[in-house]
C-alpha cells in the first residue's frame, strides 16, 4: 500500500484555529500537505494540485463539484473538519468511489444539542425580552409572556446524532417528541413519533430544523409551509438556512406576533446587515456559532488528523456520510 498521499486543504482565514492544527498535526506525522486559505489562489492553480490529491479537505459549504473530483484521479477522501458537508456533491463522491468523512465528534453534536435546547427556553421563556424589561426599569406587565416547555410537543425535522441527543435529553421534561425522517436507516427510539412534514408543523408546539441541506430540504420550509404552524409557535434553526425561505419566514413573522423565532444559521452567511430579519422583535440570530463550544472546537483538529491519517492508510474515517461506498472503497485502497 503507497502511503504517499498529498493532502490539500483550502480553509478561509477566518478558521486558522481550526485547519492550523490540522495542517500542523499531518505535518509531524510527515504527510505531505498544501494548505490554502485563499479560494481565489486555489482556483487558480487547482488544476496542478489536484492531479496529484489524494485528500481534500474544506469546510463543508466548499463547492466540491462533480467536475473537480473528475479533476482528481487520484482522490479517495473528502474531509471536512465540521459536521456539515453541504457543498459536497456526495452522489458523484459516491460515483466515483471517493469516500466522504466529517466532524461528527461527539462534543460537537452534544454542543448542538444542548444549544438547540438554549434557544427553546430562552424563547418559550422570552428571556431577552425579560432582560429589557429590567435594563428600561419598565414595570411588570399584567400578562407575562413565557410558556412552560412541559407538556408540549416537540417537532425534529430530521433525525440525526442532534436530534438523538435532544430527544435524549428532552425526554425528562415529559415532552411529546416527533420527528420528520424521510429515510429511516435505523429504528427511532422509543417515545419517538414518526409523522409527514406537514403534520408535524401543524401539531408541534416547537420546531426543530436539524436536517441536512440538499436538494430535497433546499426551501423545505417555503410560505405554505410556514402557514402550516400554530400561531405561537417556537421555530429553530440551528441546522442550515438555505432549508427555510427567509422571505416568506419575516412574512409570516409580522403577520404573527405570537410567533417565536431562533436562528443560528441564514442562506447567506455572515448575516447581512440590511437582512429584515434583524428588525424582527420576536427572532432570537446568533451567527452560526450558538453551538461552538470550547470543548467541541477543540476536539475537530485531532479527530480530522486521525480521519486523514486513516484513510491515506487505507482505513476508513472515523466519520462517514457515504457508507454505501465502503465497499468499492475497501477493495480500491485497503492495504
Amino acid at each position: 500500500m503507497n502511503l504517499s498521499c498529498k493532502v490539500v486543504c483550502v480553509g478561509p482565514a477566518a478558521l486558522d484555529f481550526i485547519f492550523d492544527p490540522i495542517v500542523d498535526g499531518l505535518r509531524q506525522r510527515e504527510h505531505e500537505v498544501v494548505h490554502y486559505t485563499d479560494y481565489a489562489q486555489f482556483e487558480r492553480e487547482s488544476a496542478a494540485v489536484l492531479g496529484s490529491a489524494g485528500v481534500l479537505v474544506a469546510v463543508g459549504s466548499f463547492p466540491c463539484t462533480r467536475e473537480m473530483m473528475v479533476r482528481a484521479p487520484q482522490l479517495r477522501a473528502l474531509v471536512s473538519p465540521f459536521i456539515g458537508t453541504e457543498g459536497f456533491d456526495e452522489a458523484a463522491a459516491t460515483a466515483l468511489g471517493i469516500i466522504v468523512g466529517n466532524g461528527q465528534v461527539p462534543e460537537n453534536f452534544l454542543s448542538m444539542a444542548e444549544s438547540t435546547i438554549l434557544l427553546i427556553l430562552a424563547s418559550l421563556y422570552s428571556l431577552h425580552w425579560w432582560e429589557q424589561q429590567l435594563r428600561d426599569n419598565l414595570p411588570h406587565p399584567p400578562r407575562v409572556p413565557g410558556r412552560m416547555l412541559n407538556g408540549r410537543t416537540v417537532g425534529m425535522i430530521g433525525f440525526g446524532h442532534i436530534a438523538r441527543a435532544i430527544a435524549h435529553r428532552l425526554q425528562p421534561w415529559e415532552v411529546r417528541l416527533q420527528t420528520y425522517i424521510p429515510r429511516l436507516r435505523v429504528p427511532l427510539p422509543n417515545g419517538i413519533a414518526r409523522v409527514e412534514l406537514d403534520e408535524l408543523l401543524r401539531t408541534s408546539d416547537i420546531v426543530c430544523v436539524l436536517a441536512s441541506l440538499n436538494a430535497e430540504t433546499r426551501g423545505m420550509l417555503d410560505l405554505n409551509r410556514l402557514r402550516l404552524m400554530k400561531p405561537d409557535a417556537v421555530l429553530i434553526n440551528t441546522a442550515r438556512g438555505g432549508i427555510i425561505d427567509e422571505q416568506a419566514l419575516v412574512q409570516i413573522a409580522r403577520e404573527r406576533t405570537g410567533l417565536r423565532i431562533a436562528l443560528d444559521t441564514f442562506a447567506q452567511e455572515p448575516l447581512p446587515i440590511e437582512s429584515p430579519l434583524r428588525t424582527l422583535p420576536n427572532a432570537i440570530l446568533t451567527p452560526h456559532a450558538i453551538g461552538h463550544t470550547q470543548e467541541s472546537l477543540a476536539a475537530l483538529p485531532p479527530a480530522t488528523i486521525e480521519t486523514i491519517s486513516r484513510v491515506i492508510r487505507g482505513e476508513l474515517p472515523l466519520y462517514v456520510r457515504n457508507p454505501e461506498v465502503i465497499p468499492e472503497w475497501t477493495h480500491r485502497w485497503s492495504p
